[in-house]
């Protein structure tokens, strides 16, 4: 007599999982068809939950879109929070090298989501993430200011916003538009054209 073929059954993952997968699963989904055409079941299945589950982290699709965007804030955010080792111009711009270096290797780092984010409503996203990276760069710029790395005709307020949304803008274009893979040549522009147009006349390296 045959066996029933067994059914699937689905590891115990903690809470925190979940909502991790739900999420991996959904970025994965709408960056490959679009939000409007994937539902929850197909989240949830993709995760590999049952549907009910879904109902359990989140509201409906528009709620994990909001996370997703929440993710890459906290992640830039996080990622923005590099003090410098000691208060020469050097240090200065050894610290923001590597804030810029990390912040854009962020958005490559799960490309699927980025993708969401970015392509989803890149205005929307911009007024979003931008002004409150902005604020903490302004603040960085001051700290550049009072170390000689920044040169103090630069309003500082301007600068953070036009640097912000300038990468913001080169991001977008690398991955939704050029999908390009390795960051390195990105992020030694933005960093050049940083010290260019930041550093004190005659100092630019």
């Amino acid at each position: 007599m045959a066996k029933a073929p067994q059914r699937r059954r689905r590891t115990s993952k903690g809470a925190e999982q979940v909502q991790a997968d739900l999420l991996t699963a959904a970025a994965r989904l709408f960056a490959t068809h679009g939000f409007s055409d994937v539902a929850i079941a197909d989240i949830a299945r993709a995760a590999d939950v049952a549907t009910g589950t879904f109902y359990g982290y989140f509201t409906n699709k528009d709620d994990v879109l909001l996370q997703l965007r929440c993710s890459v804030l906290d992640g830039l955010v996080e990622r923005a929070a590099v003090e410098p080792d000691g208060p020469e111009a050097d240090s200065w711009w050894r610290a923001a090298t590597t804030i810029i270096d990390s912040t854009v290797r962020f958005w490559f780092e799960d490309r699927d989501r980025s993708r969401v984010v970015l392509r989803g409503s890149v205005a929307d996203d911009a007024a979003q993430i931008a002004p409150v990276l902005a604020a903490t760069f302004a603040e960085g710029l001051r700290n550049g200011q009072q170390s000689g790395a920044v040169s103090h005709d630069i309003d500082v307020e301007m600068a953070a916003g036009l640097l912000i949304h300038g990468a913001f803008g080169l991001v977008y274009q690398a991955i939704v538009h050029d999908d390009t893979k390795d960051p390195a040549t990105l992020i030694a522009g933005i960093t050049a054209l940083a010290r260019h147009l930041l550093e004190p006349a005659g100092k630019t390296q």
